[in-house]
């Protein structure tokens, strides 16, 4: 990615060391950063210490050499989870503008039939970065709580943004209620999105995903044609900033 991206130039700590006031070891701490927080960059790269701010807005200066790269931009890390919450392993992304447009229009014509019948679904997650999936995935697992996902990082579209989950909109409020006054609308999404090329996951009913697309040419950078500035950037980015595991796909 160029560094006229609009993403953030973002650097994980690879060593605990501290933010300090100026540049070198001798000015004031301004506070502890511990291994794996993540900061990003407001000054100029290149030097020994580099200019940074943390999440909670303070700025300072940090050894350069227990900073690792995570990707090319701009914007500070307090803005990071707000545009991109991907990053924020708790939070779900509904922005549509981040799907990729050949599952976008599918799903947003889906959204709008069901709507137009009366059935109030919504768009309750798209795009989601490999770092909340394996969140997800940890859940019932190596944390406490249920089983939400079988899959991993990149083992799932929705990293693609290919496949969303779909979930009604009941009294204002998110509502996964299939009982029998809600089952027919449920069987609805299925059938509609099934007509906009979109099919289901056994065992994850609000999921429906673009049909015909395979993950492991996915994994390989063969993505479906005709992408947009927004999606590409904010692939690239993901793709570039991870280093976590299961491995990123590859960019073409």
């Amino acid at each position: 990615m160029s560094d006229t991206s609009p993403y953030p130039a973002l650097f994980r700590v690879a060593a605990a060391t501290e933010l300090r006031e100026g540049p070198g070891p001798d000015n004031r701490v301004l506070r502890a950063l511990p291994v794996d927080q993540v900061v990003a960059l407001v000054g100029q790269p290149g030097q020994p210490w580099l200019e940074v701010e943390a999440p909670n807005g303070t700025r300072g200066f940090a050894p350069a050499g227990l900073l690792r790269r995570q990707v090319a931009g701009g914007k500070p890390p307090s803005q990071v989870a707000e545009m991109f919450p991907w990053r924020n392993v708790e939070r779900a992304n509904r922005d549509p503008k981040m799907l990729h447009p050949a599952f976008r229009n599918r799903a947003l014509r889906t959204v709008a039939r069901l709507n137009a019948e009366g059935i109030p679904f919504g768009i309750y997650e798209g795009m989601r970065g490999p770092w909340r999936q394996n969140h997800l995935f940890q859940s019932g697992r190596s944390r406490p709580g249920r089983i939400l996902t079988p899959v991993q990082a990149w083992e799932s579209l929705h990293q693609f943004g290919l496949a969303a989950d779909f979930v009604l909109v009941l009294d204002g409020r998110w509502s996964w209620d299939d009982d029998e006054g809600h089952s027919h609308m449920w069987d609805r999404l299925e059938v509609v999105g099934a007509d906009e090329g979109l099919v289901s996951r056994p065992g994850e009913r609000p999921h429906l995903q673009l049909a015909d697309v395979g993950l492991d040419d996915l994994r390989a950078g063969k993505l479906p044609p005709n992408t947009d500035p927004r999606w590409t950037a904010a692939f690239t980015w993901m793709v570039e900033s991870w280093d976590g595991k299961p491995a990123a796909p590859k960019l073409k």
